[in-house]
Order: structure tokens, then sequence, then C-alpha cells
């Protein structure tokens, strides 16, 4: 079996822990909160698609943007909270749109596979999901 097929397989087992440690995480969007998510390559159509499925849940404005292409005149007062899903954790973008909308006092929440990457530090809450990493040149 090929690395990204055993990966494929334990997707399952991943979702639903995913779903067990979001119910305990605090940091998470609240219902009714004005919510940019970001992201780049994989993390991007990640980002799109949650954002249109908290969106479509009705649980508020959710709009997901590459990181390079978040509208920086935005950063203040326009999101409650800034979501970014970092797999690495080093996405040079991401570092610094953090940085940028946490000193216009935005709210930031992380999501990331390596724990000992600069993103730690970039974002007030960061969620862990090391047991999830993936090997292949493609994430699953």
């Amino acid at each position: 079996m090929s690395r990204t097929a055993a990966e494929i397989t334990t997707q399952p087992a991943c979702w639903r822990r995913a779903a067990e440690e979001a119910a305990r995480f605090t940091a998470a969007p609240r219902p009714g909160e004005r919510i940019a998510v970001v992201g780049c390559g994989t993390s991007w159509f990640m980002a799109q698609s949650y954002a249109a499925l908290r969106e479509g849940a009705g649980q508020g404005t959710t709009d997901a943007f590459a990181a390079s292409e978040f509208p920086r005149a935005r950063a203040v007062g326009a999101y409650d909270r800034v979501v970014a899903l970092t797999r690495s954790g080093t996405t040079t973008e991401v570092l610094e749109l953090l940085t940028l909308v946490r000193a216009a006092g935005t709210a930031t929440v992380a999501l990331t596979a390596d724990p000992a990457t600069p993103v730690m530090t970039a974002a007030d809450e960061v969620a862990v999901l090391d047991w999830a990493d993936e090997e292949s040149v493609v994430q699953t």
C-alpha cells in the first residue's frame, strides 16, 4: 500500500478525534462572530470549505482568504476573530498576517500540525493536530 493510500485510511479516525478535541477547544469561533479564515495552498482550500460550511449552518459571516490576499484595510474591526490554517506553522504570509491583525486587537487562533514552529507564538490560541500530520507530498 502506498504512503498516501495508508494515510487516507486513517482519515475517519482523525476526523473523529478532531471532532472530540474541537468540543473542548475554547478558542473556537462562537456562533454569531464575524470570522476570517486564512491559509495557503491546501490550507486555503480547507479555509474555503470551512467558511462555506460555517456560514451555511447559520453560524455567522465567514470569509476565506489566501493569507497573502487578506484585505489589510479590514485588519481593524472587520472581524471578531481570524483563524489561520497552517500545517507547517512556518508559512510567512500566515505569520505576517497574524502579527498584523493581533496588533490591531483582533483575536487570532491557529491550527497547525507542528508544535515546534513560529505559529505557536504568532496566534493568541493554537490547536495542535500533530497526530494528524502526514508525510505525503499531497496532504489528504
